[in-house]
């Protein structure tokens, strides 16, 4: 039917391994399956899905006899290619015999015989239709989802929450996330548009962000293809794809949810952002177990966190030099610490601004780096 050789440490065991971590079986026994294609010019094709995301990689092989595609079972094909020692070579070969299949790995006085599926058992993603395409950097992308995908929740009752909102012009891209208590935003630029691109959104859901994370190296191009319902990431340089389906639907109105500091009462308070997040984790240490909140009290240069363990006597107490406006007596705000370390770590540089309506009662803070005008968090007060 097909046969094929490999040697440990190769191109080979590296697509087995990026792909058949993405093989999951909750939906269907199928899901647990790798589905292995060789084309005529001994391109091998690796593909894995969990249902609706489909992950798939190519490499070439040096030494191949026939075509065709087969079924495997992900962890014990992954297990067994890896089990093979350093630097030896292996052959694989899959046969039928009458309506049972089924595979043989060989190296040395190795050998492994696996039950197969044919590969018209294994789902095939829809293709994209109308497709519109740019092409962006692993370098702008991966940082921006990383510092973003931790404000999305997974299991939020608004389904358009559950995501990362993509919104495309001509020339960048903005991503947005949100659980409704904080919002983070961040840019970064595309390129080599064809298509309908300008205007349209996509809400690309967690799990597959999380995906696109763990799939993506620094230092390379991906194209991104999309239509209505499904969008593609390719990296050519890695011989890899990914696709699924984004979610229905159009994201809240994230605009008006970022304060607008402009007029009297706003205020500005710069600080030093590490130092700043190290005064917090320690502020959290008796931080109230339940509630996880510290107060703010700004007054002369100084942000004095405070936390308290209620119901009993315990607290911590830290301060925090800041730049703050000349006339500004007194700032007092109060916020879940949790949540407000993931949003200065979600910010870069060693300044971070943080921007407070001193005139309103439980005023949302924007926070911004220095460095980079482009990204904003956004977090609300906890009402005392």
């Amino acid at each position: 039917m097909m046969e094929f050789t490999f040697k440990s440490s190769s191109s080979f065991t590296d697509a087995i391994t990026f792909v058949a971590a993405h093989a999951k079986g909750s939906i269907a026994p199928i899901h647990k399956y790798l589905l292995l294609q060789i084309a005529e010019n001994g391109v091998l094709s690796v593909q894995a899905t969990n249902g609706g995301f489909f992950a798939t990689r190519m490499t070439k092989m040096d030494s191949f006899s026939g075509t065709g595609s087969i079924c495997v079972d992900a962890a014990k094909f992954n297990a067994i290619v890896h089990s093979m020692p350093v630097d030896a070579t292996a052959t694989v070969k899959f046969s039928s015999d009458g309506n049972k299949l089924s595979g043989v790995v060989q190296a040395g006085r190795s050998r492994f015989q696996l039950v197969c599926l044919s590969a018209d058992e294994f789902p095939q993603p829809e293709i994209c239709n109308n497709t519109s395409r740019f092409s962006i950097q692993s370098s702008d992308l991966l940082p921006t989802l990383t510092r973003l995908n931790r404000m999305a929740p997974a299991n939020d009752c608004r389904p358009t929450l559950n995501s990362i909102c993509v919104e495309l012009d001509d020339t960048r891209a903005v991503v947005v996330a949100s659980d409704g208590l904080r919002l983070a935003k961040g840019e970064f630029p595309i390129s080599s548009i064809s298509g309908d691109v300008r205007g349209h959104q996509l809400l690309i859901p967690k799990q597959q962000v999380q995906q696109i994370i763990s799939m993506t190296k620094m230092g390379c191009e991906l194209v991104v293809l999309f239509d209505a319902s499904r969008l593609a990431i390719i990296c050519p340089v890695h011989g890899w794809k990914l696709q699924f389906s984004l979610l229905e639907g159009k994201y809240p109105n994230w605009q008006r949810v970022i304060p607008n500091p402009s007029g009297h009462g706003w205020a500005d308070l710069g600080v030093d952002r590490e130092y700043f997040i190290s005064c917090l984790e320690r502020a959290k240490i008796l931080a109230d177990g339940r509630k996880q909140t510290v107060r703010f009290q700004v007054q002369a240069g100084e942000i004095t966190i405070s936390s308290k363990n209620e119901g009993s006597d315990e607290g911590a107490t830290e301060i925090v030099p800041c730049k703050m406006p000349l006339g500004l007596e007194r700032v007092s705000a109060i916020f879940n610490v949790g949540y407000l370390v993931d949003a200065l770590r979600g910010l870069s540089g060693a300044i971070v601004n943080l921007t407070i309506d001193t005139s309103e009662q439980n005023s949302a803070v924007l926070m911004r780096s220095e460095t980079d005008i482009t990204a904003l968090q956004v977090l609300a007060q906890v009402k005392a």
